[in-house]
């Protein structure tokens, strides 16, 4: 099975359906074959097979389209996140060696601005128009036919995601048809979705998350997009588009929890909030269900799995509220698609409730890392995809995230690697050595904050905001520390290793304002 078969066969099943939703346009499922289909087409002729795609926009109808037609046209749909620095997209679609880039108006100019760092783009396609770009998309697909296109291979690459690991290099997950379609039919086998729901979608679709959209559409049900989340918009659109599901972080869970006069809208269609990236507080969870009047329910995964292996659904959910509160601590069971061990260091499983690291097989696990032999080849043990998170399970089969081998901080959703932004801050002059970790933040889950050692000769001439605004000038806003600390030597092991579990016990323990700075 393709990925575009999603499309092919709900618009069968649901021709009239609605699939999409943004702003005042509707998209049908038969409309939505059809603008695949040509979009399919058109890219064949202007890519070779194989070739990378890379899409650079915020929410729209066309982005859900390329999900569909790249993969069908044999092509890779290679992700960018619009929220990165416009030299960090630059040097994402040339390791990735698009030929094809197609962006929206609002990142067009800065683009062609960096056209020579792209050397593998043979083609930029304006989704706004041409201005800025060498062909505009509507053209392009219009000249196009509505034919099916001929099926690639169920093993070629259909997403290319790009992710950062430990090192803070960016790592381009290969998601081939099989993975993303075995990823896709595991979810909507396990998620609660009647027919005829109405799931609203408030991440951006330059994420592996965006796979939420093809498991309503594999179940023919309709998909709304929003540009971006507020919670007065959240409101409006659940009660005109009589939303029944949507997904949302726990941090974006409380915000819609304090907004002046929530209980005044109407809310109910609402049935469910499936929620991901960290777990949900206890009393978020009965404000939820008590305000919203729906369940919830959680999916574990990661861009390497093609969707989530476990899944934390709504009795559960209900049992915690009733005062299981040890359960929001877990992440899930393994999903019936999946096969996960928890194994030691000989690779040996462990007993219930003792830690170690999470493997897994199954045909969603990736094809791999782009460009990236000798990783991949680490990645993998005896066919077991290695997550680099250490875990345990209880005897009723729900499995607990302990720690993160990979040491990742997740501020908002989104990840962050602390290696890459400690490689930005070792750049600056009076900066002798640093380490950045992840500490615990009411609003957005976890706060980037860095442990900064100035050089002796540049004592007392170094602020938070200094140090704020230089990583601002090289990456993306969400990667940027929000709190900094400076200390006169970072504490490390033996082997000279930072220990950042130190740094985080220490930040709990500051509470001088003059130690800890921070900005909002």
């Amino acid at each position: 099975m393709l990925i575009s078969d999603i499309v092919e066969y709900a618009a069968r099943k649901r021709p009239d359906r609605i699939a999409l939703r943004f702003a005042d346009e509707t998209v049908t499922f038969a409309a939505l074959r059809d603008r695949v289909r040509r979009t399919a087409n058109a890219l064949r002729a202007v890519a070779e097979p194989g070739d990378r795609v890379a899409v650079l926009a915020g929410n729209r109808p066309e982005y859900v389209e390329l999900y569909y037609a790249v993969p069908a046209a044999g092509l890779a749909l290679t992700f960018l996140n619009h929220r990165l620095h416009p030299d960090e997209i630059a040097a994402l679609v040339a390791h990735a060696e698009a030929s094809v880039l197609i962006v929206s108006g609002e990142y067009a100019e800065a683009m062609a601005g960096l056209r020579d760092a792209m050397p593998s783009v043979r083609l930029v396609v304006g989704l706004d128009g041409d201005a800025d770009a060498d062909r505009a998309y509507a053209d392009l697909v219009a000249a196009a036919p509505a034919t099916e296109p001929p099926r690639p291979d169920e093993d070629s690459v259909g997403w290319l995601v790009y992710t950062s690991g430990t090192t803070g290099r960016p790592k381009g997950v290969m998601l081939t048809h099989r993975n993303l379609v075995a990823g896709v039919a595991g979810s909507a086998a396990s998620w609660e979705i009647p027919d005829g729901s109405v799931f609203l979608f408030c991440f951006p679709l330059c994420h592996v998350g965006g796979y939420a959209v093809l498991v309503n559409h594999l179940r023919a049900c309709t998909v709304g997009l929003v540009r971006s989340y507020d919670n007065e918009t959240f409101l409006r659109l659940v009660a005109e588009w009589k939303v029944t599901q949507t997904g949302l972080a726990p941090t974006m869970i409380a915000f819609l929890l304090s907004h002046p006069g929530i209980e005044e809208h109407d809310l109910g269609t609402l049935e469910a909030i499936g929620y991901g990236a960290s777990a949900i507080p206890a009393e978020v969870l009965r404000r939820g269900m008590d305000v919203l009047g729906c369940d919830f329910y959680q999916g574990f995964g990661m861009s390497e799995t093609g969707g989530n292996i476990l899944y934390f659904g709504t009795a559960e959910h209900r049992r915690a509220a009733a005062g299981e509160t040890h359960l929001l601590a877990a992440a899930g069971r393994t999903m019936d698609t999946a096969d996960v061990r928890i194994v030691d260091d000989a690779f040996d499983d462990v007993p219930d409730g003792e830690p170690g690291e999470m493997i897994v097989r199954c045909d969603q696990v990736m094809a791999g890392y782009w460009r990236e032999p000798e990783l991949t080849a680490e990645t993998f043990r005896d066919g077991w995809f290695r997550t680099g998170d250490v875990v345990r399970r209880d005897p009723d089969g729900m499995v607990y995230i302990v720690d993160r081998i990979k040491d990742m901080i997740v501020t908002g959703g989104e990840n962050v690697a602390s290696r890459e932004v400690e490689e930005v801050l070792y750049r600056h002059p009076a900066i002798a050595d640093a380490a950045v970790f992840g500490v615990p933040d009411d609003r957005w889950g976890e706060a980037v904050a860095a442990a900064v050692v100035v050089r002796p000769e540049r004592a007392g001439t170094l602020a938070a905001d200094d140090v704020i605004a230089f990583v601002r000038e090289h990456l993306g806003g969400y990667k940027v520390p929000r709190k900094v600390e400076f200390v006169p030597e970072l504490p490390r092991n033996v082997a000279g290793k930072v220990l950042k579990k130190d740094l985080r016990a220490r930040h709990h323990e500051v509470t001088e304002i003059h130690k800890v700075q921070e900005v909002s």
